[in-house]
């Protein structure tokens, strides 16, 4: 996520823990590491929609204005459509990351052109490796229809069986395909971009 320069010291110490977009749809999706150049690596932790008018000062604050009308103003100036109580915008609440980043979690990232070339290779060879025939696209698949679904429940729809399913998941997630939640998985960038290149 972009960040004007005057917002990045308050990202950096805390002390500005949301952004308000006036986007048409979601562009980042809770529980998700995003880029925040040059600064770093923030993670969404909720993502809402609400009435600009319902927006007080304290909301404001904490995302880096003086009050509700800075706020507002500043909206208006990043879109083409009219800006007013009414509108409805995306409420992104983040955290800043300071710790060191798995790089597990950079590849999740990466939807360069060149890595997304480079991750079809691999998954073409663990394909024709595989005794079992292709199975790569599948699990992308099952993970992208059903997110955050247990491996004992996505096992069955493949015809496998629930450890050696994990194993494989494993695989994609060590190419940054994939994201491990308390429960089930889900795609990561790369893992939508490349799903999505593999569909055509």
């Amino acid at each position: 996520m972009l960040f004007q320069k005057r917002f990045h010291d308050g990202i950096r110490h805390g002390t500005i823990t949301q952004t308000f977009r006036a986007w048409e749809t979601p562009r980042v999706r809770a529980g998700r590491p995003y880029r925040c150049p040059p600064i770093g690596l923030i993670e969404v932790d909720a993502v809402e929609e609400v009435r600009l008018g319902e927006v007080e000062d304290g909301a404001a604050s904490a995302a880096g204005f003086e009050d509700a009308s800075e706020l507002r103003s500043f909206l208006q100036s990043s879109t083409t459509r009219r800006i007013t109580s009414r509108s409805r915008v995306f409420r992104v609440r983040f955290r800043f990351r300071t710790q060191a980043v798995d790089p597990r979690e950079a590849k999740q990232l990466d939807t360069s052109k060149p890595g997304l070339d480079d991750v079809i290779l691999r998954l073409e060879s663990i394909d024709r490796r595989s005794r079992r025939g292709p199975w790569t696209r599948q699990v992308l698949e099952l993970i992208a229809q059903h997110p955050r679904t247990s491996a004992a429940r996505l096992a069955p729809q493949a015809d496998r069986e629930r450890l050696p399913f994990k194993a494989d998941v494993r695989k994609l997630k060590e190419l940054g395909l994939t994201i491990s939640h308390d429960v089930g998985y889900s795609l990561s960038r790369r893992g939508e971009a490349v799903l999505k290149r593999l569909k055509g």
